[in-house]
């Protein structure tokens, strides 16, 4: 498609979607078509798009779902720093072929000049995303252990790889997350929600703050392509035995035990948590290995998931203070944050990143 300046859910029509729905190879010609809103995406807008052919057009699917930059000032300056909405075009044009992960079929992408982006992707209904505040079943989260090593395997070790340059986030242990950005948050989130955290959800911020940089400090372990939302919200779960995984505005190259911990910390109430992870760790060790992973034992799998013990508290105060503020993203952070310091005690985390300071 030829560069366009800017794109907008409210500029589209039948030509658009025509011609964006041709890079996939559809010889498909759109007549007409109706639009309606899903979900409630703090960083993008997402609608469903019901679809009419004209005559004589091959055929196509009935409807899509179409992804576009938000509106709100303060998400979308946020994405523009990370190049967000470029990491997800990106991924669909460049890596979801190959990255052996379950992902909704992509039919067409767009990038415009301004930063803006269009993604129309296949619309997986009665397929139905996940819940962070209500959590998940032991049985999905291990399918969802399953999908993440295969991402993780299928890039394993590539961190250097000048292909795989433009998912750089700089330096950093858990991407995108620098000392001062998080300490910053940390002030922020502290004086917003005084009152509703406790002494130890403070206290084991205010050393996460303190030891920062021995968190983020790269790991000596290989990278590769991680998720990092790797959550519920970001999953949609149908009849099979597989799930999709949706939401790659956060992709990056990281180590792979944070979108490990990140999930497994925060899908669950910790009671159940501490019921199930060794079995869900096991899950996802014997599939990296199944992938071909070779020298990365059970053991490096359990030092580096106690140290992203904190994965889920970094994206908790940091989004909640970067993003636009919602009812349910207040719920959903501080639920995330109540998880992940229970989830840091069990593991004695802090120990560990004070042996590493």
């Amino acid at each position: 498609m030829p560069t366009v300046s800017t794109v907008a859910p409210a500029q589209i029509d039948a030509r658009w979607l025509t011609d964006v729905i041709r890079q996939s190879g559809m010889a498909v010609e759109v007549a007409a078509f109706t639009m309606s809103p899903v979900g409630a995406g703090q960083i993008g807008d997402t609608f469903r798009f019901a679809l009419d052919y004209a005559p004589g057009s091959a055929a196509g699917p009935a409807t899509i779902i179409g992804k576009f930059a938000t509106n709100d000032p303060t998400s979308r300056l946020i994405a523009a720093t990370w190049s967000l909405y470029e990491r997800e075009v990106r991924f669909y044009r460049d890596l979801a072929f190959k990255a052996r992960i379950a992902v909704p079929l992509c039919y067409g992408t767009l990038l415009a000049e301004d930063g803006s982006f269009a993604l129309l992707l296949e619309d997986l209904a009665p397929a139905k995303p996940g819940d962070q505040i209500a959590g998940m079943s032991p049985s999905d989260a291990e399918r969802a252990m399953i999908e993440a090593a295969r991402l993780h395997a299928a890039f394993w070790d590539q961190g250097s790889n000048p292909d795989l340059a433009w998912l750089e986030s700089g330096p950093l242990a858990q991407p995108f997350y620098a000392a001062d950005v998080f300490r910053s948050a940390w002030a922020g989130f502290r004086e917003r929600y005084d009152g509703l955290l406790s002494e130890t959800q403070q206290h084991v911020c205010a050393e996460l703050a303190r030891l920062y940089d021995a968190y983020i400090r790269p790991l000596d372990r290989p990278r590769c392509v991680t998720h990092n939302d790797y959550r519920p919200d970001n999953m949609l779960f149908g009849p099979g035995d597989r799930l999709k995984v949706v939401d790659w505005q956060s992709a990056a190259l990281g180590h792979n035990a944070v979108d490990i911990a990140y999930l497994i910390g925060g899908a669950f109430a910790p009671e159940d948590r501490r019921a199930h992870e060794k079995s869900l760790l096991g899950a996802y060790h014997q599939e990296l290995l199944h992938q071909g992973v070779q020298g990365y034992d059970m053991g490096d799998l359990i030092e580096d998931y106690r140290h992203f013990a904190f994965a889920g508290i970094n994206v908790a105060v940091g989004a909640a203070m970067l993003v636009k503020r919602t009812e349910r993203g207040d719920r959903m952070f501080l639920t995330m944050l109540d998880r992940h310091v229970a989830h840091v005690r069990d593991w004695d985390s802090l120990a560990l990143l004070e042996s590493r300071n």
